[in-house]
């Protein structure tokens, strides 16, 4: 299956209220993978999802998500024009490729509200991993995936 990219979102917030309209004032102070290179300069750019919340979007396996796990800090504030408070302004984030991995299951994953049985469909090779909750003896069935 081809690396899709997922959302990594964040909340930001001015004096406790939503911080709305200010994704052109983001940028990442900061973004490393855990072995300290620089991947500042190859960043995502951040857009504003709505009510206070942000986000930008990594794929593995391209840059800058090409070298393992990330770390950095976004400045909410690049400008100073929305006069955040420091503990604000600067959001320390991370993508670990265990929760890209885990996004990347979850999306494709639907739940029975009744049962609780779960099924993720498998792209690649059309079939569908069913796991059922409700009998502890339960074995993993693959079966091909309706359309």
């Amino acid at each position: 299956m081809a690396n899709t990219a997922i959302d990594i979102p964040f909340y930001v917030s001015n004096d406790g209220q939503p911080l709305i309209g200010a994704a052109v004032e983001m940028n990442f102070e900061h973004l490393r993978n855990l072995d300290g290179t620089d991947k500042s300069v190859s960043a995502p750019s951040i857009s504003e999802i709505g009510g206070g919340w942000y986000k930008f979007s990594v794929a593995y396996g391209t840059v800058p998500f090409d070298t393992g796990d990330l770390v950095g800090v976004i400045d909410a504030d690049k400008d100073g024009d929305n006069r955040l408070a420091n503990a604000e302004r600067y959001i320390p984030v991370e993508v670990r490729l265990d929760f890209y991995a885990l996004m990347r299951n979850v999306y494709k994953m639907s739940q029975d509200k009744l049962t609780g049985g779960m099924e993720i469909k498998n792209t690649d090779d059309n079939t569908i991993l069913k796991l059922d909750i409700t009998d502890s003896n339960s074995e993993v069935i693959r079966e091909p995936a309706v359309s």
